[in-house]
């Protein structure tokens, strides 16, 4: 008796059978998908990765060209940022070594980090963080920035500071909070990076190696 003859005899068999072969497909399909998945984030981690090298050798050592108005506002500013970590972050203690950076440094520092990590949500700069940075970008924020732009930053920060046991994280206030912080940046993300640049670029005297 063949194969196709026994199907015959007993369908459920066959039932069965078209099931597996149906199943086998669909898992085949996801674990294709899932590979291609895995190999683009992989592709934009290594990408980032790149960027950020690139950008560190950039801004390594510094002249007067870095300083040049014909530079992109927000690169800039993340790439001054990078160049106060590079000088930090082989001291054995990273927040000894942030403690005794200048005024503008430390600013530009944690600017850099506010920019750079809150360019999905504002609250994700708090959640990816800790002190002694979030209450320095604090600081920065509001004697650099200021406006509209501080007056959410603090509201954020009272809510999310661990420190501050009287007040309790509210998840609707936080997403009107981050959606007031994404509209107010796409209407003047280019004007609050421009601010804070030229707060860099007035006081680039602070960044020449002594």
């Amino acid at each position: 008796m063949s194969v196709y003859e026994y199907i015959a005899q007993k369908p459920w068999i066959g039932i069965l059978l078209a099931a597996l072969i149906i199943l086998t497909i669909f898992v085949w399909i996801k674990a294709l998908a899932s590979g291609r998945k895995r190999n683009a984030e992989k592709e934009k981690i290594i990408a980032q990765l790149e960027k950020e090298k690139a950008l560190r050798g950039e801004y390594r050592n510094i002249d007067e060209s870095v300083f040049s108005e014909d530079r992109e506002d927000y690169r800039f500013i993340i790439g001054m940022c990078a160049h106060v970590q590079m000088k930090i972050e082989k001291a054995d203690n990273i927040n000894d070594a942030f403690a005794t950076l200048s005024q503008v440094k430390r600013n530009t520092y944690c600017l850099g980090y506010v920019f750079e990590d809150s360019v999905q949500k504002l609250s994700e700069f708090f959640r990816a963080n800790g002190e002694p940075l979030l209450s320095a970008a604090k600081e920065a924020v509001n004697e650099v920035v200021g406006g509209d732009f501080a007056q959410i930053f603090n509201k954020t920060f009272t809510m999310l500071d661990e420190n501050d046991e009287t007040t309790s994280v509210d998840e609707a206030m936080l997403e009107k909070l981050d959606a007031e912080y994404d509209k107010l940046m796409g209407e003047n993300k280019n004007a609050i990076y421009k601010k804070v640049a030229d707060y860099i670029r007035s006081n680039k005297a602070e960044f020449w190696d002594k």
